[in-house]
């Protein structure tokens, strides 16, 4: 598996899987199938090339994940990365998202920038929870009536945080290393 920058001639790609992941569970992602345009995903890479990480997860030439770090936009919160990771249909379960993660946690860790990563998982979403807390990720929050089903259901998401530091340590003693404090 390769991980790379994202390029704007990937934006399709992105859109369909996007689109597909979205019409596989309805509320695993925020946007609805066909909700976000291609030009979007087209503009949030050319937009992270300069600031932030747009990569992409490929396995014999095809797209089998994407993950997004997006800096927050203020200056007193500009050292905080938002996260998103899409598995893409099909390729759940092969250890993509992990191999993704761990990319990210590494790049943050050499970006002078960033303290923290943020992100947000559904509270059904048993996998990925998982996933962030075998990284060091704690629960930070839920946020209740967050997404809007279609049946009028609303599901609640929760909010995940690590520090570089956590992550480092978590994955520091799962790996027998001593600490560095």
């Amino acid at each position: 598996m390769l991980i790379r920058r994202a390029q704007e001639n990937d934006a399709e790609q992105i859109a369909q899987a996007q689109y597909e992941t979205a019409a596989s569970e309805e509320g695993l992602l925020a946007a609805r199938p066909y909700e976000i345009p291609v030009s979007a995903f087209r503009s949030k890479i050319k937009q992270l090339q300069a600031s932030g990480l747009y990569v992409v997860a490929e396995s014999e030439g095809q797209l089998v994940g994407h993950l997004i770090l997006e800096p927050l936009g203020l200056l007193a919160t500009r050292h905080v990365v938002q996260l998103t990771l899409v598995v893409h249909p099909s390729h759940t379960g092969q250890g993509y998202g992990k191999r993704l993660m761990n990319y990210a946690i590494d790049w943050t860790r050499e970006s002078a920038e960033v303290e923290k990563i943020e992100l947000r998982v559904r509270s059904t979403n048993a996998r990925a929870i998982g996933l962030y807390e075998s990284l060091g990720f704690v629960r930070e929050g839920r946020f209740k009536k967050r997404i809007k089903l279609r049946q009028g259901l609303e599901a609640a998401a929760e909010g995940r945080e690590s520090s570089l530091e956590e992550a480092d340590a978590h994955i520091r003693q799962e790996l027998g290393f001593p600490s560095r404090t």
